[in-house]
């Protein structure tokens, strides 16, 4: 037998606030990455890999910052507010797996900078040609894992935005199926009086 999995709260509109802005500033960390790569032979500049890192650990801090913000405070949470804190907290991984696969393809950039100048010897040439497909490589990975950081946050932030959704839209149909007649608004005095039935008949004409 399947074991049931309980459905796990919806985030507050603050906290799908915060995990959308969240998932913004990851979607921007992986285009810029994409724009660092728009070169001839398809490398970011040692510059543009440090900057990189440099963005990326920040972010890194104001995600955790944010997990330090809601474990603070005193006194029980709620369900929607460990599962904030986890959603937060698990975000980190690819978070920081990006951090990590940027930083090795970093190291091999100084790499080839440190070794730019000097006689194309095929010892040279091989370890040149080793390095650029490990650059590749963990571009790639660091690409990956921040859309998945990204992925995260959004799925998160939308199941509160479809609830809402559907929220609203439930208090609409209610509104329009209880809006109250003129005759219920009205006073009995200045209510109108109910339609004829048709002609008076009288003594039974």
């Amino acid at each position: 037998m399947t074991p049931i999995v309980p459905t796990p709260p919806i985030p507050t509109a603050a906290d799908a606030r915060t995990m959308s802005a969240l998932a913004k500033e990851f979607t921007a960390a992986r285009r810029r990455l994409d724009q660092s790569r728009q070169t001839s032979d398809g490398l970011p500049s040692l510059t543009a890999t440090a900057n990189q890192l440099q963005s990326l650990g920040l972010l890194i801090n104001y995600l955790t910052d944010e997990v330090l913000f809601r474990i603070a405070e005193p006194g029980p949470r709620n369900p929607q507010q460990r599962r904030a804190v986890g959603i937060l907290a698990t975000v980190t991984t690819p978070a920081a797996r990006a951090v990590e696969y940027l930083a090795e393809a970093h190291g091999q950039l100084g790499f080839l900078h440190q070794y730019a100048e000097g006689p194309a010897t095929p010892i040279r040439i091989e370890l040149r040609n080793s390095a650029v497909d490990v650059i590749h490589d963990r571009l790639d990975e660091a690409r990956a894992a921040l859309q998945d950081a990204s992925d995260a946050l959004n799925s998160e932030a939308d199941r509160s935005g479809a609830l809402m959704s559907r929220a609203a839209a439930a208090r609409g149909r209610t509104t329009v199926h209880n809006a109250p007649t003129a005759s219920s608004v009205l006073s009995p005095e200045a209510a109108p009086p109910p339609p004829s039935a048709g002609p008076a008949h009288v003594n039974g004409r």
